[in-house]
């Protein structure tokens, strides 16, 4: 197991000069030491990708040991299971002859919001085309695959009988443990930017759970209705009565969710300047037949111009570009094109950083087809405004993934003993008003 704490292409932690069982403990301190100060830094904001709401636990009662996804699949499994239905093998063939689109092609096997934004394309095109019988017949057909991947996306997103069983419970801890120990920032410094891809609701379930207030960019009582003029506001308790004195509590973060979420619906006909609406109780059999964005935008880097894409983007764009910010980035691939060029531009501010939890990886290496991911490209740049902290995969789970990012780099400022102890008093409190 080889821990890595890179600055540019300096690894600080020197682990090629170190025993095993050197690197288990020893190398993990530098790392938390670092984060004691990325927390005290005055503008912070962490980027969710996919890889924090996938989580797996092993099968029971079977001679192998077999793991079972009960979190969010990132893209690779959905496509390849999507693409294995027997409700979608009747369109492979269609696809690959009109529309030379092929399944196996890197670009659609392992990323079906590849697939699904090629598949607006072609709507959009037909759509606005001459008609004539056998041209509505394909629009028809077209529409109906994406009718197929959507509601494929919505049953896997909205996890329904992991968590109607409980079996996501581990994954909700971690999002938990994570966002209560962002709470221990200094309460002086301006709250933190969460920033996601993901269409889930974990992290809104953590904080709901944990009494923590968010903006998400949207307003209302029983009706709530995206309103991006939200996030230039912050919740404060006045400290004086008899002056203006104001202070932003402490429990408080901004959320934005950059690619949609699997809540929001296109509401027509409502008298409001934004149709985006928020609903509380999302269920399959509620949104199957809705308008809801918890697939990618079609033509993602075009239609991210539209509300409320363009509004979270120029919020990121925002955020980015302020002096001395820092930006987490946890289970993201950079495998988007539209918010790498944002976090790309933001290196034009020399006291921009960026803290990458990930591995940078070459594949066959040193063979013709060398393929190296997008981190290793970040990490060829040798910028010591980059930081990439995580540990060589060989079987377990590496140190950057989200679980064991939260239980073993991020700080824990607080006491833990006491908040488990006052949320023991105020549960036993509820079973005595019964």
């Amino acid at each position: 197991m080889n821990i890595f704490f890179y600055k540019g292409k300096e690894n600080i932690l020197d682990t090629e000069r170190k025993s095993v069982a050197e690197n288990n403990n020893s190398d993990i301190k530098p790392i938390q030491d670092a984060f004691l100060k990325v927390l005290d830094n005055k503008n912070l904001s962490f980027l969710l990708g996919s890889g924090c709401s996938s989580f797996e636990i092993e099968k029971e009662e079977t001679e192998e040991k077999e793991c079972i996804q009960v979190g969010i699949p990132v893209m690779r499994p959905l496509a390849e299971e999507f693409y294995t239905l027997d409700i979608f093998s009747k369109y492979k063939r269609w696809l690959k002859l009109f529309f030379k689109i092929n399944l196996e092609e890197d670009n659609f096997k392992t990323n079906l919001e590849t697939f699904l934004s090629t598949l607006h394309s072609l709507s959009f095109y037909y759509s606005n085309s001459e008609k004539n019988e056998l041209w509505e017949k394909t629009e028809k057909r077209i529409n109906d695959v994406i009718k197929e991947t959507r509601n494929f996306l919505l049953k896997k997103i909205l996890n329904e009988d992991n968590i109607q069983n409980q079996l996501d419970k581990p994954l909700l801890d971690i999002y938990k443990q994570f966002y209560r120990k962002l709470l221990s920032r200094n309460s002086t410094l301006p709250r933190l930017n969460i920033f996601t891809t993901n269409y889930d609701l974990y992290s809104e379930k953590a904080m709901d759970l944990l009494g923590i207030h968010y903006v998400n960019g949207f307003t209302g009582g029983i009706s709530k209705f995206f309103n991006p003029t939200i996030f230039n506001y912050a919740l404060s308790e006045k400290m004086d009565l008899s002056q203006s004195k104001w202070s932003v509590i402490d429990n408080f973060f901004y959320l934005y969710k950059i690619h949609g979420s699997v809540n929001w619906i296109e509401s027509v006909g409502e008298n409001k300047l934004f149709k985006v609406k928020e609903i509380q109780e999302p269920t399959f059999d509620t949104l199957k037949d809705e308008a809801t964005m918890i697939y990618p935008t079609p033509l993602k880097y075009n239609a991210s111009f539209g509300s409320p894409y363009s509004d979270l983007f120029r919020e990121f764009q925002r955020k980015l570009m302020i002096n001395n910010n820092i930006l987490v980035t946890i289970g993201y691939s950079f495998s988007d094109e539209h918010i790498n060029n944002l976090i790309f531009q933001a290196f034009t501010i020399p006291s921009f950083r960026l803290i990458i939890i990930g591995e940078p990886i070459i594949k066959n290496q040193g063979q013709e087809n060398e393929e190296k991911n997008n981190i290793y490209k970040l990490f060829e740049l040798n910028d010591p405004r980059i930081w990439i902290i995580g540990e060589k995969q060989d079987g377990k789970q590496p140190l950057h993934f989200f679980e064991r990012f939260v239980n073993e780099i991020l700080p824990d400022l607080t006491n833990e003993d006491l908040d488990k102890k006052m949320e023991t008093t105020i549960n036993n409190l509820k079973n005595l008003l019964k």
